[in-house]
């Protein structure tokens, strides 16, 4: 406040508390990212080298539900996704099982990382003929999930394809079309078997990328796992929560001015 020309005690320290605001403020808007909540449904395809000297050349794997297509090339799978964009990082709770050499795989543990601007590596565990945790890597173009991404995601949204749908109506179903992600087109999509039959799925927010051409050493030698998230299906978003990283001297630095115009006026009151 001004009193004849002069800056009171009460003005003092309101300005004092105002500038450490704005710069406590100012450091909120400087950075953020976002934890992303995903449920999502997809499909996975197996494809293992026609002899142990030639990983080049693959046969596909019969899959266990026909209603895909009609070879049965493909088996559903869907869980949830967590992506968290301060790190770089994701995890997902996928769980699922096929048989290799007349015994029961079972793959867990699916960790993933950020490589690049539009590439995904992941790894996970798998646990085969009497051993566990044998690791397991893949890597996948996410192209679409990081457009959409960058786009930005709100609970409720739906990446499908292509496509980023949002609900603005309310009634739970994301049907508003905003963008086009470019999601990519699974190498596992675009393979063509001796027989030239394709598998059709459609483009995926996060694809097997073509980079990937078969483990080529421990027991799942020659073995290629196709785990395309949102091919033929679906990415749902769940829950997003907004991170904002402060450095630590901000947050001391606003408080210490707080501190001192606090002990300023204690001293003129008394």
């Amino acid at each position: 406040m001004i009193n004849n020309g002069k800056i009171t005690q009460q003005g003092r320290l309101r300005a004092i508390c105002g500038l450490a605001g704005l710069i406590t403020a100012g450091a909120t808007g400087t950075a953020s990212a976002d934890i992303i909540n995903f449920s999502f449904t997809g499909r996975l395809t197996i494809f293992v080298a026609n002899s142990s000297t030639d990983i080049t050349s693959y046969s596909i794997i019969s899959g266990s539900d026909t209603s895909l297509d009609p070879y049965g090339y493909q088996t559903p799978i869907a869980a949830n996704l967590t992506v968290d964009t301060t790190n770089g990082s994701g995890f997902s709770d996928l769980t699922f099982s096929f048989n290799f050499w007349d015994q029961p795989v079972t793959i867990h543990d699916i960790n993933l990382s950020f490589s690049g601007n539009s590439m995904i590596s992941g790894n996970m565990l798998a646990d085969w003929n009497g051993t566990i945790d044998n690791p397991i890597s893949i890597l996948w173009d996410a192209t679409g999930l990081f457009n959409a991404i960058d786009y930005g995601l709100q609970a409720g949204d739906k990446i499908s394809g292509t496509r980023l749908y949002r609900d603005f109506d309310g009634d739970g179903v994301a049907e508003s079309f905003l963008v086009d992600v470019n999601s990519a087109l699974p190498w596992s999509d675009a393979w063509t078997s001796p027989e030239n039959y394709q598998l059709n799925q459609g483009p995926a927010p996060i694809a097997t990328a073509p980079g990937v051409f078969g483990i080529t050493d421990g027991p799942f030698t020659g073995l290629q796992l196709h785990l395309d998230i949102g091919s033929g299906n679906s990415l749902y978003v769940q829950s997003v929560q907004t991170v904002v990283p402060l450095p630590a001297a901000i947050w001391l630095f606003g408080s210490g001015l707080a501190g001192l115009a606090g002990m300023s006026l204690r001293r003129k009151l008394a």
